[in-house]
């Protein structure tokens, strides 16, 4: 293993993902952009967060839309933008508004799916041409540099994870959660057609990645759940969603790759089918959903790594005496390996920079091997 600081933190990430203890519990996150104007305005405008805190993993997706192209803006003003992206959807963006708004999708019945167009998977485009990254802009319309250009800048610096959409993720921005939803139930082969049509495009893209740079991990974008459970049942995800996972699982791990599900929501309904399909590690566990990594750690030890869970709303609106109480204990769960320390989604604009500058502060403190958490230690 290369002794490059990306080479530590790889070697880092991945014995915590093989539920062996390294040298300190790995740390990453997500940023809204709010937040990270308000951090810069303190730390300086040209400051990169993950070099600032030395993160240990950074995410970068290539463009999987299933056009190839940039976002064609219809509407822009001082107070929101409107503009269609490459899944055919138009998406209204207010400027000081956290969540984008989707005013139409491409597909319009379930009887578009089947003339639904895919451009190449392995267009040189979707590497190597700036990227809109409408799967992870979040709050605002970015416009990044390529792929390529980016995992060269950075491979020496972090553990670089690329990243597909599992089905589901990339169906509803085709079609709309509503649509979607009851496709599945009122045109079953329909849409199993075209969820093996997007199962295949993104496999191509992940393996793409892969082949590049030799990543040895990669995001897979899928959320089925809210906070009360599933969208649909347990039982139709298993028919109609788990073979795509287990594929796009199969073939990464065949490349050498170590693979996160992002999942919001509680999807726990699903978590044994996750560990069969060859899920290594699940991403974000929500708190507000009901998720405790330390609960969870107990129940799937050796089998399912954790990556998240520190609570944000704890980080916006708690003292220290607060955050360092919900960081110690959720360090219980990274005893023998097995997790990443994040925030339970992203860390959003109302989070003190100060609050986040304390959790890693602690990170650092505490998340060294052997683990001393104190009054807060649990047994596993």
């Amino acid at each position: 293993m290369s002794k490059t600081k990306g080479g530590i933190k790889t070697e880092r990430v991945l014995k915590a993902l093989n539920h062996e203890e390294p040298d300190r519990v790995p740390i990453t996150d997500f940023f809204w952009s709010l937040f990270l104007q308000e951090w810069q305005k303190e730390k300086g405008k040209d400051a990169f967060i993950y070099d600032y805190y030395d993160l240990d993993i950074l995410v970068v997706s290539p463009n999987m839309d299933p056009r190839v192209m940039r976002s064609r803006f219809i509407e822009k003003n001082d107070e929101y933008m409107i503009y269609e992206t490459g899944w055919g959807s138009v998406i209204k963006r207010q400027i000081e508004a956290p969540m984008p708004m989707f005013l139409e999708f491409g597909i319009k019945s379930a009887a578009d799916y089947a003339k639904f167009e895919f451009d190449d998977p392995l267009d040189p485009r979707r590497y190597y041409d700036e990227r809109d990254d409408i799967i992870n802009t979040g709050d605002t319309y970015l416009v990044l540099p390529s792929f390529a250009e980016t995992v060269e800048r950075y491979k020496n610096d972090y553990f670089i994870f690329g990243s597909v959409c599992e089905p589901f993720e990339a169906l509803w921005r085709c079609r709309g959660t509503e649509g979607a939803l009851m496709d599945l139930v009122l045109y079953p082969d329909e849409t199993q057609a075209f969820i093996d049509r997007l199962t295949e495009h993104m496999l191509a893209i992940g393996k793409k990645q892969i082949e590049m740079f030799n990543l040895k991990g990669m995001y897979i974008w899928g959320d089925v759940a809210y906070d009360k459970g599933m969208f649909f049942s347990p039982d139709l995800w298993r028919k109609m969603f788990y073979p795509a996972v287990k594929k796009l699982c199969t073939e990464f791990h065949a490349m050498g790759a170590k693979i996160i599900y992002h999942g919001c929501g509680n999807a726990r309904a699903i978590y044994e089918d996750l560990i069969d399909a060859g899920v290594d590690c699940y991403n974000p566990l929500e708190a507000k959903a009901g998720l405790d990594v330390v609960e969870l750690k107990r129940q799937y030890k050796g089998r399912l790594a954790f990556n998240g869970n520190i609570d944000v709303r704890v980080l916006a609106e708690g003292d220290k005496d607060a955050i360092r109480r919900e960081v110690l204990r959720k360090l219980n769960a990274a005893k023998g390996g097995g997790y990443i320390i994040s925030s339970d989604h992203s860390v959003a604009a109302n989070v003190p920079p100060e609050n986040y500058d304390y959790l890693v502060q602690l990170v650092r403190e505490y998340g060294r091997y052997p683990l001393d958490l104190g009054e807060f230690d649990e047994e596993i």
